[in-house]
């Protein structure tokens, strides 16, 4: 969601359409991280942690599932979008992962989406986060790797779209995002300590004014000045805003990998 922690970030919440842009990736991502966490066994009296949590539909879905007794801690370097929550038992805390503490050994379940991609020390905060369950307590990760995201060149908008998609992945990787991070992530859960690690890839096709399509869309609008800077035309980005919008393309997206792991006891 929102990059927890980044010193500097390409996808910033105050932009005038982030809102929307989260809400469409929450549509997206949502149904598999439910499902993830839900295998996780996340249940009453659980305490949570969500990392990142831009604009709170996963601190607000752990919230039901822990009652009673449970609760849910939501942060953010931006909490504009998690302040206006009602929910009694969850706590917003405006939070800087890369240099801002944790509580040890104090959550059955730390939760990241797109999160630790943005950040110059990954592992660091890896080892953070497994440092915050107790013991026997879970990790999982979910990030993105672009080797997927493509459409077909022959189709309309199809050039554009990808010519956009590669020059705003250019874009983030000068704000220190790195689109190849999700192949890695197993080996970051494992050098983090935890046992009991599996990963699962969830890619789909999505046709133009699908919730992925508008998550690019609204991404290409919000790049679209680092992407002219580094020598993309404009006509090209404002094809490939067009293409997102159109319901007749298609595109695979980028694949969502979520890793899992557990805090061994002792």
């Amino acid at each position: 969601m929102a990059a927890d922690g980044a010193a500097g970030y390409g996808l910033d919440n105050a932009w005038r359409n982030a809102l929307a842009r989260l809400r469409s990736l929450e549509q997206w991502l949502d149904p598999a991280t439910v499902r993830h966490l839900r295998a996780r066994g996340v249940g009453a009296g659980w305490r949570c942690l969500e990392v990142g949590a831009g604009a709170g539909s996963v601190a607000r879905w752990l919230c039901g599932q822990v009652c009673p007794g449970g609760d849910v801690v939501a942060t953010d370097i931006d909490t504009r979008f998690l302040e206006t929550h009602s929910e009694a038992n969850l706590r917003v805390l405006r939070h800087d992962i890369t240099a801002d503490d944790l509580p040890p050994a104090a959550f059955d379940l730390v939760h990241c989406r797109l999160v630790l991609a943005h950040l110059p020390d990954r592992h660091a905060v890896l080892s953070k986060l497994a440092a915050a369950l107790k013991p026997g307590g879970q990790l999982v990760a979910e990030e993105m790797d672009f080797a997927s995201v493509v459409a077909d060149a022959d189709e309309p908008g199809g050039r554009a779209f990808n010519a956009a998609v590669a020059s705003s992945n250019d874009a983030l990787r000068a704000w220190g995002f790195d689109p190849e991070y999700g192949r890695v992530l197993l080996a970051g859960l494992a050098a983090a300590g935890l046992a009991g690690i599996g990963t699962e890839g969830h890619v789909q096709l999505w046709p133009g004014g699908s919730p992925g399509a508008t998550a690019w869309q609204l991404t290409f609008e919000q790049l679209r000045g680092d992407m002219a800077a580094l020598g993309l035309d404009d006509a090209v980005i404002a094809s490939a805003i067009e293409a997102c919008q159109d319901p007749g393309f298609t595109f695979m997206s980028q694949v969502t990998m979520t890793a899992w792991g557990q805090l061994p006891h002792g």
